[in-house]
């Protein structure tokens, strides 16, 4: 989704209704990777772990209800190996509430 950033349209995947198209985790991929993986977040490069179409927004719910959270519009996931990466992440310690920004680094 790097290559979007430069035109918000594009970066949200609007069509002509308005209605947002971009990628991200259904409810059975999310709950699959925190019995399976034991992740401890979710990351990703668009507007929302869950995808655009999302208006329940299952995949969140799913993933803070494990006391997991998620990151999104990170940049340069795609410099990232698909394995060996530690990633740090930052944030700012906010009391009630819902999101913030956060400091996110990778090494490998």
């Amino acid at each position: 989704m790097g290559s979007r950033i430069g035109d918000a349209n594009a970066y949200r995947g609007t069509d002509t209704a308005g209605t947002l198209h971009f990628p991200g985790f259904g409810t059975d991929a999310c709950e699959w990777l925190l019995r399976r993986r034991r992740i401890r977040g979710l990351g990703v490069d668009t507007l929302s772990i869950d995808p655009g179409i999302s208006a329940t927004f299952d995949t969140h719910l799913a993933l803070t209800g494990a006391d997991r959270y998620g990151l999104k519009n990170l940049a340069g996931l795609d410099r990232l190996p698909r394995t060996g990466a530690t990633i740090f992440v930052g944030l700012i310690p906010y009391e009630e509430g819902s999101g913030g920004q956060a400091r996110v680094l990778a090494t490998w």
